[in-house]
């Protein structure tokens, strides 16, 4: 139980962090859709997620498996080849960023005719020198993973939150035109990621790193770290494929241009966020996770890794559970609330039940890494992109933008499940009754939104949005709690409070 405390003492850390870090995000995004518009926004969405195709080649798999390899080095104290580790991925991430920022440069004209929008390239152009900054961000920043300074990651994230907040809305005060905003906004994400990257690298130093160069390991990083890129590059590619082909699809079956690209930025820039809101707690559990269970892979201790899974997959599921019924109930309050804009409330009911896809594909596919099964999990998430496209295509004529729900659903649904059988057979110990206790809790889920989203629909004609959603929505959660633990379903979180409970009165 010491060890499970200090796991718990650690991801609370880093979730407070991480909640704290997240809400600063939202309220950016809400200011961001203000000032930009549905239209604004939804051009901005396009360049970013272009962008962050190139970010994701420095800033994925190339410090995933630097941490994996501190983590290992650290054990056994080979501190030498830990320092050759860190200089040799910095050397590889700065070549592919710089090479990054000269593809966009010189082959603008090509993004232009391809993208069909101006605007869009002129953004990415603009936003260029971030992929440079968080090459460096992101090697550095795995080193720290992979030494466990986890308070110093949450930091250094929370840190550049809060600089692009307030820089940016310094910058955006006094403008008034969508595209004007749409380039400072740009300008000042560059800014950001200078800055994160400058705080990081002080860290890294300061907390005893070195570099030191030596030939021989770029070749086993690259190895190593390509199908996790690839994975996050496949990722990256979904948002400007979805961004270029579901408004193409709308204007097809009678929209304007104006109007489709206002729902894609209603959908991806307002109520897509709310979805991935769990991964505040998840990714701190990842955090904690990989470098954990690549210790404990180089010890052969299979018991441990599988209890540490099976604990970190059910307190993601159990945050999952609390939140699918307080969107399913209020979800068109809160969209009102958020970002005055009921449309985006009423994506985010219809969209709920993603969450929990969500969650399981995300720490399936840390597991998945931490276990160096990446070239697995790259394969599992293929399949589950082709499902996705393979939707959007079909369903987009039939039921308009919605079928980027259904095919979310569907493909981050598939990947888990693959991926859960994955590690299943690397950890044979591991338990199916993690995913046998979801089809209980979709029995209790059904009865307890209905009853939060009458009462919070009631109460909205007497008091504001945000009470009645409060009401209504917290509501719905607490029955949802109740009847997990009547029904002693995922009931691990609620056991292991009242044993740390127990023994602190015992103490007492």
């Amino acid at each position: 139980m010491s060890e499970i405390k200090s796991i718990l003492k650690t991801v609370s850390m880093i979730t407070i962090f991480s909640v704290i870090t997240r809400i600063f995000g939202f309220i950016f995004r809400i200011f961001l859709s203000r000032k930009l518009g549905a239209e604004g926004l939804g051009i901005y969405q396009i360049a970013s997620s272009i962008m962050g195709i190139f970010m994701t080649l420095v800033a994925s798999g190339i410090p995933l498996v630097t941490a994996k390899m501190c983590a290992s080095y650290n054990h056994t104290k080979e501190y030498d080849k830990k320092n050759i580790c860190v200089t040799s991925a910095t050397v590889i991430a700065l070549t592919i960023s710089i090479i990054s920022t000269l593809i966009i440069i010189l082959f603008q004209n090509v993004f232009n005719k391809f993208i069909g929008n101006a605007i869009v390239v002129e953004l990415m152009i603009i936003m260029c020198p971030a992929i440079i900054f968080s090459s460096v961000y992101a090697v550095f920043r795995g080193a720290l993973w992979g030494k466990k300074s986890f308070f110093w990651i949450s930091f250094t994230e929370f840190v550049e939150q809060i600089v692009r907040l307030i820089l940016t809305f310094i910058m955006l005060y006094s403008i008034h035109d969508v595209f004007t905003a749409s380039k400072v906004t740009a300008k000042a994400f560059s800014i950001t990621c200078f800055i994160s990257a400058a705080l990081v690298a002080i860290i890294y130093f300061i907390d005893g790193g070195k570099l030191k160069f030596k030939k021989g390991q770029y070749l086993s990083l690259i190895k190593s770290s390509s199908p996790i890129t690839g994975v996050r590059i496949a990722s990256s590619l979904i948002q400007p494929l979805t961004g270029t082909i579901i408004p193409a699809l709308l204007i097809s079956i009678g929209y304007s241009s104006s109007q489709a690209i206002g729902e894609y930025g209603i959908l991806m820039g307002m109520t897509f966020p709310l979805l991935f809101v769990p991964l505040s707690v998840v990714g701190p559990l990842n955090i904690v996770l990989v470098p954990k269970i690549s210790t404990l892979k180089v010890c052969n201790k299979y018991d441990e890794i599988a209890s540490n899974i099976e604990n970190s997959i059910n307190a993601s599921l159990f945050l999952s559970m609390i939140l699918i019924p307080l969107f399913l109930s209020c979800g068109d309050l809160i969209g009102i609330v958020l970002f005055d804009n009921l449309q985006a409330g009423i994506y985010l009911q219809l969209s709920a039940v993603c969450v929990l896809p969500i969650v399981l594909s995300n720490i399936t596919s840390s597991v998945l890494n931490a276990l160096s099964l990446e070239t697995k999990s790259f394969i599992n998430y293929l399949i589950g992109s082709i499902i996705l496209f393979v939707c959007i295509f079909a369903l987009t004529p039939i039921i308009k933008i919605n079928s980027v729900i259904v095919a979310f659903y569907l493909s981050m649904g598939v990947t888990s499940l693959l991926n859960f059988r994955t590690i299943k057979k690397e950890v044979p110990m591991l338990s199916h009754k993690i995913l046998l206790n979801l089809f209980k809790y979709a029995l209790i889920i059904l009865p307890t939104s209905l009853i939060g989203h009458f009462v919070s629909n009631i109460l909205y004609h007497f008091i504001p949005a945000f009470f009645a959603g409060v009401v209504g929505g917290g509501l719905s959660i607490i029955l949802t709690l109740i009847l997990l633990q009547l029904f002693k379903i995922y009931s691990a979180p609620f056991d292991m409070i009242k044993t740390i409970l127990k023994k602190k009165s015992k103490k007492m």
